[in-house]
């Protein structure tokens, strides 16, 4: 597949995380000789990490010629589709598109997106706005202005994370908006939630489907989307909360307190996590608050120290 001589497809991309870099061409090296290259500033925080083999490049022409991007809607709910780079790229997360009937959201970013999935999302949303691109965390930012651009839409991350973002070329300030406050709303029942701890920007996406025209055979309660502000088990019914995935560094008890206080005001059953089959469905905010309240006694706090009121 050819794609044009737009500079966006030469910015570096670290292979680990997905994250575009302004510059292009940088430098690889081996653990052990981190002078000779560049760094991906966002793996090298204790929350990422930089494989053993040391740190790597690439851009979004040298993925374009072996990767392609395919719609997957969510088994319980055709309103959910799942956006996955075959085969699998970075940290492998899927974004998906949330499509309300005041309009959709893309949820989360990777690194790629085909062209031919570019044409089925502008046609997909062509009879209702396509609201923006909503980034929960910077594990997630991928080549987020790049996607933005291609997408005709704006970019939405929290500007408590503004210091993590790695574009700062003058296409930024066309398509990226770094929003203040703890809430973000695009539409009627379709709002972005800032709950801090994994990174002070965290945030979780919230829909309330209620608010949509019923439609038999589909769900008309809430969802959460986590990423990484929270966690589903593997069980599917516990949620973990960490600073760190990689490095198993948990979150400390006072952020999941904050979490689950920007959380506590919105009722949803399901949840869904970054990962194809990571879902929960059913009392999922009962789930959270359970869940919150073992993490926080595991972790040393007895009930008296602590409170998360239902």
């Amino acid at each position: 597949m050819s794609i044009s001589a737009d500079d966006d497809y030469d910015r570096s991309i670290c292979t680990t995380c997905g994250t575009q870099y302004s510059s292009s061409g940088r430098r690889p090296y081996p653990i052990g000789d981190e002078k000779s290259g560049d760094g991906c500033v966002i793996c090298l925080d204790e929350r990422q990490y930089v494989l053993p083999t040391g740190q790597n490049w690439t851009s979004w022409r040298n993925i374009d010629k072996d990767h392609e991007t395919k719609l997957v809607p969510e088994e319980n709910d055709r309103r959910i589709v799942r956006i996955m780079t075959e085969p699998g790229f970075g940290i492998g997360q899927t974004p998906f598109i949330v499509n309300g009937y005041r309009g959709s959201v893309i949820w989360d970013c990777q690194a790629y997106l085909s062209n031919s999935a570019v044409a089925q999302i502008r046609e997909s949303t062509a009879d209702k706005p396509l609201l923006g691109i909503a980034i929960s965390h910077p594990h997630f930012f991928g080549s987020s202005v790049t996607w933005a651009r291609k997408l005709g839409c704006k970019v939405f991350i929290s500007a408590k994370d503004k210091e993590w973002f790695k574009r700062d070329d003058s296409k930024v300030g066309q398509v990226v908006e770094f929003w203040e406050g703890d809430r973000k709303i695009f539409a009627e029942g379709l709002t972005m939630i800032r709950c801090g701890g994994h990174f002070p920007g965290s945030c979780v996406l919230h829909w309330d489907r209620s608010m949509e025209p019923p439609e038999p055979g589909l769900p008309n309660t809430g969802v959460v989307f986590c990423s990484d502000t929270f966690a589903i088990a593997a069980d599917h019914s516990k949620m973990s909360f960490m600073y760190s995935y990689p490095n198993m560094i948990p979150l400390p008890p006072w952020d999941i307190q904050g979490l689950w206080n920007a959380l506590r005001p919105f009722t949803f059953e399901d949840i869904y996590g970054a990962w194809p089959g990571n879902t929960s469905y059913g009392e999922g905010r009962s789930k959270v608050l359970k869940s919150a309240r073992r993490f926080i006694e595991m972790e040393g706090w007895t009930k008296g120290e602590y409170k998360l009121e239902d």
